[in-house]
Order: C-alpha cells, then structure tokens, then sequence
C-alpha cells in the first residue's frame, strides 16, 4: 500500500472512530433513563461505524485483508480484534431480511425487540425470534443469538482513534529512494 493511500485509509478510520465514539454517551445516557429511541439509534450508529472501520481495515469480507496489512500495522490492530466482525452490522442493515426469514421460520411467531435486559429476562424465545437486545450487565448487543460485545469495541476504537489521527498527519508522499 502507497503511503499516500495508506494516509486517506487512517483518516476514515479516525473518522469513524470519531462516528463511534459520539455514539457511546447516549447510550449510556439512554441506558440510564429507559430511552428506547436513542438507544437504538445510538447503537446503530456505532455498529455501523465500527463496520465501517472493519471494513476500512480488512475490505469487506476479508477481500483486502493482505493488501491492508500496512494500515493494520500502523494503528497496532490485530485480526483478532472486535473490530474484525461485522455480522451486527449485517443483522441491523438486513433487518427487513431477518424478519422475513422468522416470518417464514418461527413455529410460535414469538417476537422480542428493543429489549434493555438481559436475553434470559424473558423466556420461551428461540435465538432467531430475539432481534435487538443490549444487555447493560454485560455490554453485549444480543441479535439472533449472536453476542456484540459493545464494551470491547469502544475501547478498541478509544485505544487506535489517536493511533490513526497521528498517523493520518503523517506526510502522504513515500520517501526518495
């Protein structure tokens, strides 16, 4: 990867990590107060935001993931960060697809959305008729059974935002030979 490259992909990755980080403190606030609105919003907000820098890092699917080992490096991720799945971000933007496939799936057409709680708060719901629940005890945004841990990925994203605004300021051009 050219240096130059290299600097645009660290801005994105700053930017979102930015996008990331504004969304957490309503959520907390959210969590707080009982605010089902902000909350999910604000969730979307950083799932998407955190896709976004998972794909800046690794192409989405993985595509790039050799050719972006130079920006990986740079900001001292690794693939086993929390960064690297986006599956959360795919179960909010395919929402509309979820819940045509429960439709057609669900024997009992159970459906739990917008839980603030634990998963285990409510039973008699298989994983795919549980849709968005956050879990503040634990931090995890709960999706068809999958586990998000949110927690883990703003202190992901608070550990490489001032990696990436450093090196983004870094000069673009590549050294003569």
């Amino acid at each position: 990867m050219e240096t130059m490259l290299l600097r645009l992909f660290q801005r994105q990755v700053a930017d979102q990590c930015r996008g990331v980080l504004v969304a957490t403190p309503p959520i907390n606030a959210a969590v707080a107060s009982g605010d089902q609105d902000t909350l999910w919003v604000s969730i979307q907000n950083l799932v998407t935001g955190s896709a976004n820098i998972s794909k800046a890092l690794w192409g989405q699917g993985h595509r790039y993931a050799k050719a972006r080992e130079r920006l990986r490096a740079s900001l001292d991720v690794q693939d086993d960060s929390p960064l690297s799945d986006v599956s959360m971000r795919n179960h909010f933007e395919h929402y509309d697809e979820r819940l045509d496939h429960w439709w057609a799936t669900s024997a009992n057409r159970n459906h739990l959305d917008r839980l603030i709680g634990p998963p285990s708060a409510v039973a008699g719901f298989t994983d795919e008729e549980m849709f968005r629940v956050f879990d503040p005890t634990t931090s995890d945004l709960v999706f068809w059974g999958q586990r998000f841990n949110v927690q883990a990925v703003v202190t992901e994203v608070e550990r490489i935002h001032p990696l990436a605004l450093q090196q983004a300021a870094l000069p673009h051009w590549d050294e003569p030979k």
